[in-house]
């Protein structure tokens, strides 16, 4: 639990800025899995009241990132590899399925987003910044999602991701990145071109082995 304090949040957005700040501190591991979230730290913490860090932490609940188990604890969800396995493959399944469905109509905005965020994949993996690599590539799949205009898609798939960021974000020696921001590029041009189905067997290309370097990468470490 981080012990110095800050400046309160400033009311605008006030349950979504705690969400953002406690899922950063997951995400880069400053929160550990299983660590105990108590009221008295979070409130020092973020220099705010109960009822936005409640709301917050309901929403990390709902998605996966917090347990919260009433009058007993709440903490950070500890790392579940299979349901990791499980979100990989479901989330691989969902991306291509969106690509095949948009690609071909897309604007030239979501376009834009696409090569903006295969840029910034590209930079984070050239300025070694894991960090900042797997939001980017989690925004580049959701341009797909979103272009759906399909709102549980994308929700289901926003909430998938965050448990693949848990995993990604805060390790280091993942093998296999430079491969995964190549074929990020390969298929953001197939998706320039308006070729739903390369761009839908490059996706279904690229998860199957990202998936068994994912469980075989972590697993040794659980």
């Amino acid at each position: 639990m981080p012990r110095t304090g800050r400046a309160p949040i400033r009311r605008r957005l006030l349950r979504d800025e705690i969400y953002d700040t406690i899922l950063n501190a997951i995400l880069d591991g400053t929160l550990e899995a299983g660590e105990q979230l108590h009221d008295e730290e979070l409130l020092t913490w973020l220099g705010t009241s109960r009822t936005p860090i409640r709301e917050a932490l309901n929403r990390l609940a709902e998605n996966g990132i917090v347990e919260l188990v009433p009058h007993k604890y709440t903490r950070v969800a500890p790392l579940d590899f299979r349901n990791i396995n499980e979100a990989i493959f479901t989330t691989g399944v969902l991306h291509e399925h969106a690509a095949r469905k948009t690609v071909g109509h897309l604007s030239d905005d979501q376009l834009a987003e696409l090569r903006g965020f295969t840029e910034d994949a590209r930079a984070c993996l050239e300025n070694d910044d894991l960090a900042g690599l797997g939001p980017a590539i989690r925004d580049f799949f959701l341009v797909f999602e979103r272009a759906t205009g399909n709102r549980i898609l994308v929700e289901t798939v926003e909430g998938l991701s965050l448990q693949l960021l848990r995993v990604l974000t805060p390790r280091e020696g993942l093998t296999g990145v430079t491969e995964i921001v190549a074929q990020l590029e390969a298929i953001n041009a197939a998706a320039h071109t308006g070729d739903a189905e390369a761009t839908g067997d490059l996706i279904f290309a690229m998860y199957e082995p990202t998936r068994r370097n994912f469980i075989e990468t972590f697993r040794g470490q659980d």
